[in-house]
């Protein structure tokens, strides 16, 4: 490790602003991260977090943003208006970044060998042989299984958690004195969260390094971090030692934050209730192709699950990513090909053609995670939300049907006024209450929630599972909810199912799973989750 010029204290940032075309979106940041120490910068979408972390690295698109005044120094070298050879040194050699989306952030052309020998070449000067070697060390220190495979691999050929650990190996392949963390874990599920933090906490600790994790996880910087930043519209309204900051915060916006997690419990309803919808030894399978001389192949993708939704309650999905969660309510929807029971209502409807299910689509509806990706941007809120009773009510005028819309978003919690409105006019909370609202005015039997809270701010996802329960209690609906986060399930769900590689290996009722959880894969779910007890540090 390289000594530093500066003594102890890797990055000072005072009365920092930036401005996206004369309007600032970050006013008046200041705060030090000292060699060895996490600092958390917490706060919602837009709050500012990670513009502030561009601008350490001058990684803003300086054609229409600029710093109007302030100061970034790095090991007392100030970045602000650096050459830009002057920062091809920080980058890498300094500082280095692990970006929330490792799918988009790696190079889908070129192999890990090729991406990691790049920066390599440009900072060390390494030719093929040594980099090849370092890149191994580099893999081997992130614990990448199979490293030497892994280096010709394709970042589509590895799990989310590999590509995760392939970034920090290249953010570490200098061995930088502070490395910043943009929601590293937001885009995995499961286990693999914790397991990401823990490396990166035993990383720091081995290399002396500082550590600026930025992050809308709450429960994340309070294990992880020694001092806190709490960020909102642009400003940093509160800072200070972590144990304080979440013991003693000081300022609304903080408290509003920490009180903002899903909590509560699942509404009130009959054990004995009907089925409105279940399978039967489902099982999907995916054809892989076959070879010159080889039978067919197929890739099981849920294997011999059975399970039951009662009206008024809540089936829980649980599991990591590639866990068959998602691949099972399409399958239980006719929206993709499968073996097995299903049955809606008392209607057997496995191996229905398309026409002959037309008629029964209305009683099951989805939510997706994205709510902006899900809505049509040229479509308005109205349009949205009557396109299902065009296709099920046409006996429904014009006029009746904008009054079924505005009764709907009442019911969501938007004003009906609104429904003349476009989707990019709403926040990615009320959007979704949109998506909901598009769901429920069919008068479903059954509402699959495909992560339906992941893209949203904390404080939104409380609001939002307030909204489910309100909607379930006093419609009677039934909801298959397919999600990574165990609090929000734990808020929701009546029944659990936890899935890995396309089979069940734990259900039951909610509350048994959750405090007694039976095997060793839904022990370690339910640590990373509440716990992070893999988390040390903080």
């Amino acid at each position: 490790m390289k000594p530093l010029v500066g003594g102890s204290r890797i990055l000072e940032v005072d009365d920092l602003a930036v401005a996206f075309r004369d309007e600032e979106v970050v006013t008046g940041a200041s705060f030090h991260i000292d060699r060895g120490e996490t600092m958390g910068i917490v706060g919602e979408s837009g709050s500012g977090k990670s513009v502030t972390a561009l601008s350490v690295m001058q990684l803003l698109p300086y054609q229409y943003a600029s710093h109007p005044r302030g100061s970034v120094r790095v090991d007392g070298q100030e970045v602000i208006g650096a050459s830009e050879d002057d920062m091809l040194k920080i980058r890498g050699e300094r500082v280095g970044m692990v970006f929330q989306e490792p799918m988009t952030s790696l190079n889908p052309l070129h192999t890990i060998e090729q991406q990691l020998g790049e920066i390599l070449f440009v900072h060390r000067g390494m030719g093929k042989h040594d980099g090849r070697e370092r890149a191994l060390e580099l893999l081997d220190m992130v614990a990448l299984p199979n490293a030497t495979e892994r280096l010709g691999a394709y970042p589509h050929e590895l799990s989310g958690g590999q590509r995760q650990r392939v970034m920090i190996a290249m953010a570490l392949a200098n061995e930088p004195d502070l490395l910043i963390a943009d929601e590293p874990t937001t885009a995995l599920a499961g286990t693999v969260p914790a397991q990401i933090l823990e490396l990166l906490n035993e990383l720091k600790e081995r290399l002396n390094m500082a550590l600026m994790l930025i992050t809308h996880d709450l429960g994340v910087v309070r294990k992880m971090a020694d001092r806190v930043c709490v960020m909102t519209q642009g400003e940093i309204v509160e800072q200070g030692r972590a144990e304080r900051v979440f013991n003693e915060p000081r300022h609304e916006y903080t408290r509003g934050l920490l009180a903002a997690e899903p909590s509560g419990d699942p509404v009130d309803a009959r054990a004995d209730a009907p089925v409105v919808m279940d399978a039967d030894q489902l099982t999907v399978k995916y054809p892989l192709g076959r070879g010159w001389f080889s039978a067919k192949r197929f890739l099981t993708a849920v294997d011999d699950v059975t399970v039951q939704i009662r009206r008024g309650q809540t089936l829980g999905i649980v599991g990591e990513s590639g866990s068959g969660k998602t691949t099972l309510a399409m399958a239980m929807l006719r929206l993709t090909a499968s073996e097995g029971g299903i049955r809606l209502g008392d209607e057997s409807i496995q191996g229905w053609k398309a026409k002959a299910l037309r008629p029964l689509r209305h009683q099951m509806q989805i939510v997706f995670q994205d709510p902006y990706g899900s809505l049509s941007p040229r479509s308005s809120v109205n349009q949205i939300i009557e396109a299902g009773l065009k296709i099920h009510r046409p006996e429904l005028s014009a006029a009746d049907r904008r009054q079924e819309v505005a009764r709907v978003l009442l019911d969501v919690g938007l004003d009906p006024d609104a429904q003349d409105r476009y989707p990019h006019e709403f926040s990615g909370g009320q959007r979704q209450r949109v998506a909901i609202a598009r769901a429920v005015i069919l008068n479903p039997a059954v509402v699959v929630l495909d992560e339906p809270t992941s893209a949203l701010d904390l404080s939104v996802q409380a609001q939002i599972v307030d909204l489910l329960r309100d909607l379930q209690r006093r419609h009677g609906l039934a909801y298959l909810f397919i999600s990574h986060d165990l609090k929000v399930v734990r808020a929701l769900a009546h029944e659990l199912v936890v899935m890995k590689d396309g089979v069940i290996v734990e259900q039951g009722s909610a509350d048994q799973v959750f405090e007694a959880p039976k095997t060793d894969y839904t022990k370690a779910l339910m640590a990373a989750a509440f716990e992070l007890e893999a988390v040390s540090g903080g």
